[in-house]
């Protein structure tokens, strides 16, 4: 094995150890096993679903030497237990199938996972990505314990696993609302589903008068809607704010994710800060999880800017409303 192999094993080897105590908790099974942005190889990350460890390659217009794969793939069968599948995917690949995900080893990869004691569906391979963010375990952490009785909207829901952790904390109502119908192909019958443009869909909300006591914004880093209405995290990351303004309940919450690499905490705070006052306040941030990124502090040189006060460039900001109707 070359030195490069060797150093790198060593590496993976070591955030492997430092998550050994996540192995034995039988309430949460995904979880991050190596960032490499944070722990010394920014070309990949290592993360657990449940039975399946998920290699996934993010240095773009490059592929990875066999060798290497075969050794991450070892290191995951051999190190980290109840693993019994690999997937390897690579983001920026021309070949549709490489990108959702070619087998390593094993024969299918898992179709559920736990988090916090709540199963989730997933399908690793329905896109680019994993379908369930890691990155924000928190908030479905806040959301199990913060939405019993409460109706709640999850815009730009994707797989909708922010939605369920609603559904799982007793919410009285949850809607998700998204452009593709494919992504929320696992659906609960006591959830409503709303296909369509996030403009679209929310001006319609505003016209029957429905509210919501809490709306979760959640959109991608930049998409077009037409010549005038389009998302972009990093230049207005607070404009969509007004559009659900109108839907939430009086002392109502809007949660808002922001996970714009380029847009650094403090600009975003500002952004967010510009919109507070008599009816709109700040509530509180919630964390990245410290395992998600290693346990040791993000610096600004991790990323392409600084993601301080927050302790990860996924933002998250939880609002308070007051409307000056007072309307339940």
């Amino acid at each position: 094995m070359s030195e490069f192999l060797n150093s790198l094993r060593e590496l993976v080897t070591a955030s492997f150890r430092k998550r050994s105590a996540l192995f034995d908790d039988p309430l949460t099974t995904a979880y991050r096993l190596f960032n490499g942005f944070c722990e010394g190889c920014a070309d990949f990350s290592v993360d657990r679903y449940g039975t399946t460890a998920v290699i996934l390659w993010t240095k773009k217009h490059t592929r990875p030497e066999r060798d290497l794969l075969s050794m991450l793939c070892e290191l995951c069968l051999e190190q980290v237990p109840g693993i019994d599948c690999v997937l390897f995917k690579d983001r920026y690949s021309d070949d549709a199938v490489e990108k959702k995900g070619v087998l390593l080893s094993g024969a299918e990869p898992a179709r559920f996972i736990r988090e916090w004691g709540v199963e989730y569906p997933i399908d690793l391979r329905l896109n680019k990505d994993c379908g369930f963010y890691l990155d924000s375990a928190l908030l479905r952490r806040w959301l199990l314990e913060h939405t019993d009785g409460k109706r709640v909207l999850n815009t730009f829901a994707y797989t909708g696993s922010l939605g369920d952790a609603a559904r799982a904390g007793g919410a009285l109502s949850v809607t998700q609302t998204d452009l593709n119908h494919n992504y929320l192909s696992a659906r609960h019958s006591d959830q409503e589903y709303l296909f369509g443009d996030f403009f679209h869909v929310t001006a319609s909300l505003r016209r029957s008068g429905r509210l919501f006591d809490l709306v979760v914004l959640d959109p991608p880093f930049f998409a077009a809607a037409g010549r005038s209405a389009r998302v972009d995290q990093a230049r207005n990351a607070a404009g969509l704010i007004n559009k659900i303004r109108p839907l939430i309940a009086h002392q109502g919450k809007i949660i808002v994710l922001n996970n714009a690499l380029y847009l650094s905490g403090k600009d975003f705070l500002s952004q967010i800060k510009s919109l507070c006052g008599d009816c709109l306040s700040i509530a509180e941030t919630i964390p990245v999880p410290d395992s998600f990124y290693g346990f040791s502090p993000v610096t600004p040189d991790h990323f392409p800017a600084d993601p301080a006060p927050f302790n990860h460039p996924t933002k998250i900001i939880i609002l308070d409303v007051r409307r000056k109707d007072e309307r339940a």
